[in-house]
């Protein structure tokens, strides 16, 4: 496995509580089993899980102007908690093209801000 592509980001928790009172803010950028996942977790789980849509858009070097929608990126934990990336049409075959196979994903959050750091894997 070779590196691929790096991608980080930072977001304020009380900029994604704002926008999470729109329903078109979480009907965009979380798909449908996130909204379902988080519907009873704080706004630190929907931010930082937004800040790894952000991460992965970056990792792939296309963000949602590029063709990399928020909802075709999608993020969950695996049976033992850890987060892990999963993409949707049209990211998969973005990222298919350029070589991509995996992601390594970690979530960190303050009271304040939530961060993702993502990590794009894919043979040599």
């Amino acid at each position: 496995m070779s590196v691929k592509g790096c991608g980080v980001d930072l977001v304020e928790i009380a900029r994604i509580e704002k926008a999470l009172k729109r329903r078109s803010f979480r009907e965009t950028i979380y798909t449908e089993y996130e909204r379902d996942d988080l519907k009873s977790r704080r706004t630190q789980s929907w931010a930082a899980r937004f800040a790894a849509k952000e991460a992965v858009m970056k990792a792939v070097g296309l963000g949602f102007r590029q063709g990399v929608p928020f909802g075709s990126i999608e993020i969950f934990t695996n049976s033992v908690g850890q987060p892990q990336v999963r993409l949707l049409q049209p990211a998969l075959d973005v990222a298919a093209d350029l070589g991509i196979t995996r992601f390594v994903l970690s979530l960190s959050h303050t009271k304040e801000l939530a961060m993702a750091y993502v990590i794009a894997l894919g043979e040599e």
